[in-house]
């Protein structure tokens, strides 16, 4: 048998309600993000490459820190200087 009370009849009204949004970015927005999305996948990349190649040599994997600290020594490297935007 099945006791309704008020506790399982409001629970049973809940709804769910799910909501859906769409982003449609003008020209540059969708350069900036292409960009973007290009600089995590060449500095996933590198960082993969690196990790395989000292596993290869039977060392450890690095730590989250001190991949950080290659993050600045790449961004200074010369092939990957961002080209200077003229307006």
């Amino acid at each position: 048998m099945i006791c309704l009370d008020r506790a399982n009849i409001i629970e049973g009204m809940k709804r769910l309600q799910a909501y859906k949004f769409r982003i449609e970015p003008n020209g540059e927005q969708q350069r900036a993000m292409r960009r973007i999305a290009g600089t995590c996948r060449f500095v996933w990349n590198k960082a993969l490459a690196l990790q395989i190649a000292n596993h290869q040599r039977g060392q450890k994997f690095v730590k989250h820190f001190d991949m950080c600290k290659w993050l600045t020594v790449w961004k200074k490297e010369p092939e990957t200087l961002l080209p200077q935007l003229t307006y």
